[in-house]
């Protein structure tokens, strides 16, 4: 999906109401003709998006995928949305709640462009790649291969699996400054065998900032040997 496009459908979900969702919308038609690289650079545009949080002037928080701050216009419906259940109580739990799920789901489900029955709504990330990591069906001596440079949470859920099911963990090291994608590759190449069940590549090293030739990764594993 179009980042631009994305931006759009959002704003039925909530996710674009920083503005209020029509002074978005008009927002992003204004910016219609420009490239993702123009976009990029365009301040003004940025400082209007920047108007829909509250931040605090003693620092410049740049850890947004730890806490990620919400625009003020969705902390309020937040809050609001907490004190109608807490109003509401068991009846809400035992009744209203189920519909409110499934009608969010379907709506991210159009966003995402797959069935409702194919999407999940999970509280983060790191929930969400534990349940893949720790949901596998596990054999003693499967392998499993990730990057000490992978993100913490990620390498805690594999020495869970490790220890829990026997899995072999086979740790690459990433290189600060390769020459080539190849020489990425081919670390993970090399740590591959019969009996990996699993592979962790992320696109950005959280650590380091080092991003990783993802779209390389997927070519190189649809070759035959690797199906």
């Amino acid at each position: 999906m179009d980042k631009r496009e994305f931006l759009k459908s959002s704003s039925v979900l909530g996710l674009g109401s920083l503005l209020s969702f029509s002074a978005l919308e008009k927002l992003i038609q204004s910016v219609e003709h420009k490239s993702s690289e123009e976009l990029a650079s365009d301040d003004e545009f940025w400082m209007q998006i920047r108007k829909g949080y509250k931040l605090k002037p003693d620092y410049i928080n740049l850890e947004n995928g730890y806490y990620c701050i919400q625009p003020e216009e969705i902390l309020e419906a937040y809050i609001k949305h907490v004190r109608d259940v807490n109003l509401q109580g068991a009846y809400y739990m035992r009744t209203v709640q189920y519909e409110n799920k499934k009608s969010i789901t379907d709506k991210l489900a159009e966003l995402a462009g797959c069935t409702s029955e194919e999407l999940i709504i999970t509280r983060n990330t790191t929930e969400s790649l534990d349940m893949i990591i720790g949901g596998l069906n596990w054999q003693a001596g499967d392998e499993a291969v990730m990057a000490e440079q992978d993100y913490g949470a990620m390498l805690d859920m594999f020495a869970q699996v490790a220890k829990r099911y026997g899995v072999v963990n086979k740790t690459i090291s990433l290189p600060m400054n390769p020459k080539t994608d190849e020489e990425i590759i081919s670390l993970y190449e090399k740590a591959i065998t019969p009996k990996t069940k699993l592979l962790m590549v992320c696109h950005m090293v959280n650590i380091t900032g080092q991003i990783l030739p993802v779209k390389r990764f997927a070519t190189w594993l649809t070759k035959e040997e690797y199906r």
